[in-house]
């Protein structure tokens, strides 16, 4: 069995199971995403699986996390449910790394919460809030 973080659109993260099975994993994988899934390298511990034909809803949490552990901010937002799991099948996520997806998503699901109250700016400005909130969340953890 292969574990795994299943990090919602709406920041919140969750732990989840998959098989050993390369196949079935992938099928579990297609499942969580909602549909056929593409693979992200952004940390060389991790790949992150996304929906191949997208969705609407921005994954706020995944972008923050892909942009600080590539170090260079990602033009492009990274939409639906994403699934993170070890660099392949079968190999688990580092705790350490499992622990920065679950701070990353408190952090997010946090600034989220605030923004119903107060709007950020402009896009710059909340993409450099939600960053900052992250790296410092990441930073808390060592």
């Amino acid at each position: 069995m292969d574990n795994a973080l299943v990090i919602a659109p709406d920041g919140s993260v969750s732990n989840t199971v998959l098989p050993s099975d390369p196949e079935r994993w992938r099928a579990a994988i297609q499942e969580l995403v909602g549909g056929g899934s593409d693979q992200g390298r952004y940390h060389r511990e991790v790949l992150l699986h996304v929906r191949g034909n997208g969705s609407q809803e921005p994954n706020l949490t995944a972008w923050a996390l892909a942009t600080i552990w590539r170090d260079l901010q990602l033009s492009y937002l990274l939409y639906g449910t994403v699934v993170v799991t070890g660099p392949a099948a079968g190999e688990e996520l580092s705790a350490n790394l499992a622990a920065e997806v679950h701070a990353a998503g408190s952090a997010v699901t946090a600034i989220m919460k605030e923004w119903r109250d107060r709007r950020p700016v402009s896009g710059d400005a909340a993409e450099a809030e939600l960053l900052a909130g992250v790296r410092h969340s990441i930073a808390t953890l060592a």
